[in-house]
């Protein structure tokens, strides 16, 4: 297994009042503290685990690196997140490409996935037929996709859920707006109309999206399936070492910015602090005076103070951590998403020889429809 990744200057901190909290260290956490550092605050960032990454993480056994979750990384062209993170924290995160993105086997067919969009729709319509369809289908895809990561790296709140959402969405380009229908049209809905028929490719599309989205085509709009299903059409890369070795340098820079990262922290209640507590538990002077302040308690009996609290880790979470109208709130929220997908992993290796021009990145799809089994 990883040795305890812990910074010296974490095993040396004592504070317990904080600017902001981080409940969980998975790459949501770690860009929200890396971020919040990176503008002055004072970040305490609580992981239960012994290593960092939650689906992000990696770890080792027998000599060999496995990823607990994730597998490649994409994120950094245009208009995308980990660009952005990048050119805001002022580092690069070590990577190395994969060309092609990915290869599918399925139903004893090898179905690559090429970065360049026309190589692949010949290579679909190789294997599914109907090019003049798929053409339509991920082209389609694609310029939803672009518009997708374009939007939403202006607006936070994408996609919208809210009827503010779509009214500040109004504050954007105007031809950005055609992609909005989406929104409540399933990639199965938008396939069907352009005129696929072979459920082979149905079956291939939920197989993907099962894996980018968690949901199956008839479950997963439009507006969030294309940037799913097109992933492979951007650069992809892979980290050596790991994909811990990113969450190491995100946690690497916080503490550079007196912040402070603790494992085996594993938090068991979040609870406001009464304002007439506050007066004693700030010094004057201090930047979270008057600002309303939380207690985090963990496992281990540490406790500790901040006015920000963010969390990464699942909602459902929450409502055993949280009390009174946060504990309703929670339930209310989580009750809403009750029945979803989840995975089943395993770290293999195999003593087979490998050409030295095999590509990286496999997926193996087996039809469990054929083998007695049924999905959840």
């Amino acid at each position: 297994m990883w040795s305890c990744f812990v910074p010296m200057k974490s095993k040396r901190d004592k504070r317990t009042s904080f600017d902001a909290i981080v409940i969980g260290s998975g790459m949501g956490g770690m860009t929200a503290g890396s971020l919040l550092a990176n503008d002055g605050l004072d970040v305490l960032i609580l992981e239960a685990a012994v290593s960092p990454g939650g689906c992000s993480s990696s770890y080792k056994r027998k000599g060999y690196t496995f990823e607990s979750g994730a597998t490649t990384l994409i994120g950094f062209d245009a208009h995308q997140p980990l660009k952005e993170l990048e050119e805001t924290l002022g580092f690069t995160i070590r990577k190395t490409r994969i060309e092609p993105s990915m290869t599918v086997h399925m139903d004893g067919q090898s179905i690559i996935r090429w970065e360049n969009l026309e190589q692949w729709i010949q290579e679909v319509s190789s294997v599914f037929g109907e090019h003049a369809e798929q053409r339509a289908f991920w082209t389609r895809a694609k310029d939803v996709s672009d518009i997708v990561w374009k939007v939403s790296g202006h607006n936070r709140n994408f996609p919208p859920k809210h009827i503010k959402d779509f009214i500040k969405l109004l504050r954007n380009d105007p031809r950005d707006a055609r992609i909005l229908p989406y929104a409540i049209s399933s990639v199965k809905e938008v396939a069907s109309r352009i005129g696929i028929s072979h459920p082979g490719f149905y079956r291939f599309l939920d197989e993907q999206l099962l894996i980018s989205s968690q949901a199956t085509s008839s479950e997963t709009s439009f507006l969030f399936g294309a940037p799913a299903l097109t992933y492979t059409n951007y650069t992809n890369y892979t980290v050596q070492g790991g994909l811990i070795e990113m969450i190491h340098q995100l946690i690497a820079f916080v503490e550079d910015h007196n912040g402070v990262f603790r494992n085996r922290s594993r938090v068991v209640s979040l609870t406001p602090i009464q304002q007439t507590d506050v007066a004693n538990t700030i010094h004057k002077g201090d930047a979270r005076s008057g600002s309303r302040m939380y207690k985090v308690a963990t496992a281990s009996g540490q406790v500790y103070e901040a006015p920000i609290i963010i969390s990464s880790i699942p909602i459902w979470n929450l409502p055993d951590l949280t009390h009174g109208e946060m504990k309703t709130y929670f339930q209310q929220e989580s009750s809403r998403y009750d029945v979803g997908w989840g995975a089943f992993t395993m770290g293999i290796v195999t003593t087979d020889t490998y050409p030295d021009e095999m590509t990286l990145h496999h997926q193996i799809h087996n039809d469990w429809r054929n083998h007695g089994s049924n999905p959840p």
